[in-house]
């Protein structure tokens, strides 16, 4: 279950972006996950699960915590059920990260991986030191970005017209390393009228419709590791993400949105 669990939040790392910079906004969201359409005959008939997200401003940094819980249910007639505890820490200046990532097998927590990355500046290398599963020690390579870091960069790019923006993206979802995200402008458009009755963070477009592709980077292959698409606000929230698992898709929708207030630093 690696790559549902990396994919997944790969997406809310587009969503952990730094309130009062650009106008993006600390929220907290919950999402509704279900099945997309079955494309090739899987064995997984139905997806239901739940995801919340909130992103708050912690003065000299910001914090995520993301929990997830997905259920699959499969043609002969059992089921599985998954999900994740993610809790980071980022500094404003993106050279520090924390990060405990907790995978769950029903109530058993299966894995843990718990450590901190520091890059030396931009553009330069880093290192991620790894307290969980064990001791151990990664170089992050020039240019690696964490997710606050990465979602003002990409927002910055779209926002300028450039349709396209690459980039290795350190999240701790793993002790695998970063990974290697292509990103592409799909389109935009204005917010919907049940987008202005959910929240008011919803009323100021465009609405940037982004194709995501995730590759690992030492892998060989050309394909992606997975797609995904997402529509994200100017203010770092999404409303929509659809994951694309080959066999078939799952569909995350926007169910609750609140604005989180300022932490008065």
């Amino acid at each position: 279950m690696r790559y549902l669990t990396r994919l997944l939040l790969a997406a809310w790392v587009l969503a952990a972006a730094p309130a009062g910079a650009g106008g993006l906004a600390a929220h907290r969201a919950s999402y509704l996950l279900s099945m997309g359409p079955n494309l090739s005959g899987s064995d997984v008939v139905d997806v239901q699960g739940v995801m919340t997200y909130e992103f708050a401003d912690a003065c000299g940094g910001w914090t995520t915590t993301q929990k997830a819980r997905l259920k699959f249910f499969y043609q002969e007639g059992r089921t599985s059920e998954v999900g994740w505890n993610l809790t980071s820490w980022e500094a404003k200046d993106g050279e520090r990260y924390r990060f405990i990532m907790r995978n769950l097998d029903g109530e058993t927590v299966t894995s843990e991986y718990k450590g901190e990355a520091e890059i030396a500046g931009a553009g330069k290398e880093g290192v991620v030191s790894y307290e969980e599963p064990r001791a151990k020690k990664l170089t992050l390579p020039r240019g690696t970005l964490f997710p606050a870091a990465h979602s003002l960069a990409l927002l910055r790019h779209v926002a300028a017209g450039e349709p396209t923006f690459f980039a290795t993206v350190f999240d701790g979802s793993d002790d695998k390393g970063p990974v290697q995200v292509s990103a592409v402008l799909a389109g935009r458009g204005a917010p919907t009228v049940d987008a202005l009755k959910l929240s008011p963070l919803l009323a100021v477009g465009p609405v940037y419709r982004m194709g995501l592709a995730f590759f690992h980077p030492e892998g060989k292959e050309a394909t992606p590791e997975q797609e995904q698409t997402v529509s994200i606000y100017p203010n770092g929230v999404i409303d929509r993400l659809t994951l694309d698992f080959g066999g078939f898709k799952v569909d995350a929708v926007l169910k609750k949105l609140e604005a989180l207030p300022a932490p008065g630093c």
